[in-house]
Parts: structure tokens; C-alpha cells; sequence
């Protein structure tokens, strides 16, 4: 799609967005923006269904309500976008920069975030089940009322996942917390090297190893509090 073609659609949408009887939604299922320049588009409830956008810079645009679904956002720059309520299920975000974008409420179902950079994201509220997190870079995001990709909300991940993990094998929160484990971000005195005693990731149970994998990168995302122990 030419530049030209582009700034008409995106004309129209913004005059659609106004005064509905006037422009028109912007309808761009299929196309293929790859490498597009969308820095602070207005694309509030615009259809990207299966659009391709791998490499477009979209930092800064206003996605709110959009209907991503199955969108290719493989490496897309997302910085500080407004991604509200939008509708990403099945999409391929990876090693894309949401670097401070707001994905508050936004439907990431079976979404593909490995290797994205999603550092101070709001994701409260969003839908993670199914989604791939594999190498992505959490920290200091918001997970407040997001459903987890193993289905639990987040307050749920911590008030329950967590200790039950701490304690598979026969250890006490209280045991752990009391090694020091919350101030090591090193495998070697880590919360799960500790609650295992073992000497790597691999050494863990199969059964436990998916979720030690999960907390070893909430944690060192700054995520997950040290427990309260009651003495």
C-alpha cells in the first residue's frame, strides 16, 4: 500500500471517528504495511485484521479498540502506544517494542510476545491465556487483574501459585524468605534454587519446571513481592 493510498484511508477514518456518517472506518484487513510509518496514527477502532505490520513504527498511535487479530507485529515498534481494549488474539508480536505501551484491558489470547520488550507496559486487566512469554522482558510491567497464560489472575498467581510453588518440596515460605533468596537475582541463591535445592532449571522437577521457568521471570521482571511471613 502507497503512502497515498494510506493518508486517504487514515483521512477518512479520523472524519469517520467525528461524525460517523461522514468518512469511513478504516478497513485494512490483509494489507500489507510492513516497514509503515504510523508514528502517532490515529487508528482508534480501526480492522488490522491479519494485516502485516512487521517493522512499522507505531509508537506513539492510538490503537484503541482495534481489531488486531492474528495481525504480524513480528519486531514492530509499539513504544507508548495505546493499545486499550484492542483486540490482539493470535498475533505475532515478537521481538516487537512495547516499551511503555498501554495494553490495558487489551485481549492477547494465544498472542506471540517471545522476545518482545513490554518494560513498564499496563497490562492491567489483559487477557494473557495462551499467550507465548518466552524471552519476554517484563520488568516493571503492570499485571494487575491480568489473567495469566496458565489462567489464574495475577492476584491469584501470587497469593496462591506462588507459595504452593515455594512449597512443593517440603519447604516453608518462612524457610526461604528467612535465606535471603528475595535479594538474589543469581541462580545461585534464587527463590527456586532454594525451594528445590538444585543446582540449575533443569534440576527441577518436570512437573514444577514450567512454573519454576514462569516465576524465575516474573521475578527477575521486579514482579513478585517478597511474602509476608508471619512471626
Amino acid at each position: 500500500m502507497d503512502r497515498a493510498e494510506l493518508k486517504t484511508i487514515l483521512d477518512k477514518h479520523c472524519a469517520w471517528l467525528d461524525d460517523p456518517t461522514q468518512g469511513e472506518r478504516a478497513d485494512l484487513r490483509d494489507a500489507d504495511l510492513r516497514g509503515a510509518d504510523l508514528r502517532d496514527a490515529y487508528l482508534r477502532g480501526a480492522n488490522l485484521v491479519g494485516a502485516n505490520l512487521r517493522d512499522a513504527d507505531l509508537r506513539g498511535a492510538n490503537l484503541v479498540g482495534a481489531n488486531l487479530r492474528d495481525a504480524y507485529l513480528r519486531d514492530a515498534y509499539l513504544r507508548d502506544a495505546d493499545l486499550r481494549g484492542a483486540n490482539l488474539v493470535g498475533a505475532n508480536l515478537r521481538g516487537a517494542d512495547l516499551v511503555g505501551a498501554n495494553l490495558r484491558g487489551a485481549d492477547l489470547r494465544d498472542a506471540d510476545l517471545r522476545g518482545a520488550d513490554l518494560r513498564d507496559a499496563d497490562l492491567r486487566d489483559a487477557d494473557l491465556r495462551g499467550a507465548y512469554l518466552r524471552g519476554t522482558d517484563l520488568r516493571d510491567a503492570d499485571l494487575r487483574g491480568a489473567t495469566m497464560p496458565t489462567g489464574e489472575t495475577w492476584e491469584q498467581y501470587l497469593a496462591d501459585t506462588v507459595p504452593a510453588l515455594l512449597c512443593a518440596n517440603g519447604k516453608t515460605v518462612k524457610d526461604i524468605v528467612a535465606s535471603g533468596a528475595w535479594e538474589c537475582h543469581s541462580w545461585t541463591n534464587c527463590p527456586m534454587a532454594v525451594a528445590f535445592d538444585c543446582d540449575s532449571v533443569s534440576d527441577i522437577p518436570t512437573l514444577f519446571r514450567p512454573r519454576a521457568e514462569q516465576f524465575i521471570q516474573l521475578f527477575d521482571a521486579n514482579l513478585i513481592p517478597c511474602p509476608e511471613i508471619n512471626t
